[in-house]
């Protein structure tokens, strides 16, 4: 799976290659829509360009790698329904009308969806391999320097079947990665994220870098709930919610409240409302979510740790033996290894279980 700029969502088939775009349905599911037409197989991963070390002709391109029969990576422009000219006043930019009309091979020449379909248009292939047939493009990813990174499984024996996977001639430790750079381009200077205040950690939620948001908000969801939020509320008052030059800012502050599973109704009010198409489909996203995700319907709820009692032998006396016996939490162990008590005694056994797992004791 890949996202882009503004949340979209695509999901690659690896053994049939076919690409989707995943789209809410409005009930709390989704809906896999075709985004571009299948011309290769098997595909093991697919991105989205996002880096300024290369052109802006490259900027969002959707990458799908390829590594039986044509050993590459393809790529695709990206046309979104939300973008550009509108003529006709449907919801859909010219661009994109006349892209889905004069496919051949699209079986819909209208567009029968919503505002924030996608289409992809193919473009030159990035990388080919045409002389190395061992050739095996498995992944990529965008480094913290802009380059691109492209992993090479460089095998000769490719089958699954049980002969193949025991075949001498299959390499089970080696292979390749590719780093691809644009020729005359500097690289991207590197940016700390780190340890840094949540200040500057939402301050970097602007960047256009995809890879640098993405750790961004890693790093923001390692810090406290209360702290982010309230973080969050001091940073949005720099934005304007009708302004479309905000619109990427806010919706990546909407995310940070998703991420923290602390809604805000107002700024998702705001967003549905956006000049921005994109905003607003990402927003009705976020309120789907809201709307039926059983963990969204539930408050934040401090964490307080958990109260341990003594165990073992509580009390004796010549009447009654009181024990108690508990488990350790995830580790299928009890607190308490061995009792040693008198044959005829009585006992009151107290068996404590905090953990999710049932547990078994014997006394013999």
């Amino acid at each position: 799976v890949s996202f882009n700029y503004w949340g979209y969502h695509f999901a690659t088939d690896g053994t049939g290659g076919r690409a989707y775009q995943v789209r809410p349905d409005g009930r709390g599911g989704f809906r896999m829509q075709a985004v571009l037409n299948k011309t290769v197989r098997p595909v093991p991963a697919n991105g989205v360009i996002s880096s300024p070390h290369f052109p802006d002709k490259y900027q969002g391109n959707f990458l799908i790698l390829n590594s039986i029969g044509f050993l590459g990576i393809k790529q695709y422009k990206m046309v979104h329904s939300t973008q550009g000219k509108d003529s006709d006043g449907d919801g859909f930019g010219d661009e994109y009308e006349t892209v889905k009309k004069s496919d051949p091979n699209d079986a819909n020449k209208k567009p029968g969806g919503s505002p924030g379909d996608i289409w992809g248009v193919d473009q030159e292939d990035l990388l080919l391999s045409p002389e190395d047939r061992n050739f095996r493009p498995t992944d990529f990813e965008i480094g913290s320097d802009g380059a691109m990174y492209v992993s090479d499984w460089q095998n000769i024996i490719i089958g699954h079947m049980q002969h193949n996977v025991r075949d001498p001639s299959r390499d089970h430790e080696f292979g390749r990665v590719y780093r691809i750079t644009h020729e005359g381009r500097e690289l991207m200077p590197p940016v700390k994220v780190d340890g840094e205040p949540i200040a500057k950690l939402l301050d970097l939620l602007k960047e256009r870098t995809n890879l640098t948001r993405y750790r961004a908000r890693i790093e923001l969801s390692e810090r406290d709930t209360k702290d982010v939020v309230a973080a969050l509320g001091k940073w949005t008052k720099q934005f304007d919610t009708k302004k479309p030059e905000d619109a990427h800012h806010l919706m990546e502050a909407l995310w940070m409240h998703q991420q923290h599973n602390s809604k805000n109704e107002d700024l998702l009010k705001a967003l549905l409302e956006s000049p921005v198409a994109d905003a607003r489909v990402a927003a009705a996203t976020v309120k789907q979510f809201w709307e039926t995700s059983a963990a969204a319907n539930n408050e934040v709820i401090e964490e307080k740790p958990a109260e341990t009692k003594k165990s073992g032998i509580l009390s004796d006396t010549p009447e009654l033996t009181t024990i108690r016996i508990g488990t350790l939490v995830e580790q299928m162990k009890y607190d308490t290894t061995k009792l040693t008590v008198k044959a005829g005694k009585k006992i009151k056994l107290t068996f404590a279980n905090p953990d999710f797992l049932p547990h078994n004791i014997v006394l013999v």
